[in-house]
């Protein structure tokens, strides 16, 4: 699949295309989209408190989530570990596993 990056406007395909697509639907809070109501991530919702120990695990769960959920079109990607860890304001979830029979990792700073 082609795609365009959003920052640049450069084509991208393959594995960037992925982490793109990744990225956005991780950082799409669920249900706010008007005619996809199933896609998005539950991550965006522990923003804004306390990130606490809890909270991080909390975050790898909804990570998790989001890969299996086949309305995000993310789920060609089999995360095998996932790691959330604080960032600034924010969190960066590191992600290793396979993609299309190879290991592939990225990270995502929601």
């Amino acid at each position: 699949m082609i795609g365009i990056d959003r920052d640049t406007g450069a084509t991208v395909d393959d594995w960037l295309q992925f982490v793109q697509r990744a990225t956005r639907a991780l950082t799409t809070p669920l249900g706010t989209r008007q005619k996809r109501p199933l896609y998005g991530c539950q991550i965006t919702e522990l923003l804004g408190q306390n990130l606490g120990d809890d909270l991080l695990i909390l975050a790898q769960s909804h990570a998790a989530q989001a890969f299996y959920n086949r309305h995000n079109g993310i789920d060609d990607f089999e995360p095998q570990v996932i790691v959330a860890s604080r960032h600034g304001a924010g969190l960066l979830l590191r992600f290793a596993g396979t993609w299309k029979n190879r290991q592939q990792t990225f990270e995502v700073v929601a």
